[in-house]
């Protein structure tokens, strides 16, 4: 029974963890996008677009 529930666990543990990195990974690619359109539009970077920090970790109320 033990091993059922360590198993369990395991696999939430590595599902939150490559959830984590993939919305890591759409954040940096909205930045760029978004950078990339302004520059599109004429309006050139914008410093608050490169400035921006990425969240490293979820907030624990929308981890569940």
């Amino acid at each position: 029974m033990s091993d059922v529930i360590w198993e369990t666990f395991d696999g939430l543990f590595k599902t939150l963890h490559r959830q984590g990195r993939r919305v890591e990974e759409l954040e940096a690619r909205v930045v760029e996008l978004e950078r990339r359109l302004q520059e599109r539009a004429g309006f050139g970077p914008q410093p608050e677009a490169a400035e921006r920090v990425v969240v490293k970790q979820m907030p624990t109320e929308k981890a569940a």
